[in-house]
């Protein structure tokens, strides 16, 4: 909870990568790279609940044994390559409303950032709370142009 607000922590997951194929379960320092960013939002102090969204089956079933709750399976016109954030968010608020459940804040957390880690979440969140900003996001300069 942020000041008394549920804070939903939402990973957004799908199983069409293009460059790595199937990247989000592939090892990462022995375990599927999805799995780190699952246990820092679980360890988060600030954490009501962490949803992983997705259209791959096999995704949602290495999340759940992670300990993600995946109410759901993301339709697969929303898990394309130019699908946005913005309608995946949407679809999962949507999705959650409609059985009930609403959040006042939310926490995007890209499963291809496996370095960050529970304090980092907890930072971030205080810098929100303390700042009382409405957003907040983190960058960091490439060393090399990706392309």
């Amino acid at each position: 909870m942020i000041n008394g607000a549920k804070l939903l922590a939402l990973v957004p997951a799908r199983g069409g990568s293009k460059r790595l194929k199937r990247k989000n379960i592939l090892p990462f320092a022995g375990e599927p790279l999805i799995s780190r960013t699952i246990k820092s939002g679980l360890a988060s102090s600030f954490v009501d609940r962490l949803i992983v969204t997705t259209e791959d089956p096999e995704i949602a079933a290495v999340s759940e044994e992670w300990g993600a709750d995946v109410p759901f399976i993301r339709p697969t016109h929303l898990a394309e390559d130019h699908t946005s954030t913005y309608e995946v968010v949407a679809h999962t608020l949507t999705q959650l409303r409609n059985y009930g459940n609403q959040y006042e804040c939310l926490l995007l957390l890209q499963p291809t950032s496996p370095l960050r880690n529970y304090k980092d979440i907890n930072s971030a969140v205080e810098i929100v709370k303390r700042k009382k900003y409405k957003s907040l996001f983190s960058i960091s300069e490439s060393l090399e142009h990706p392309y």
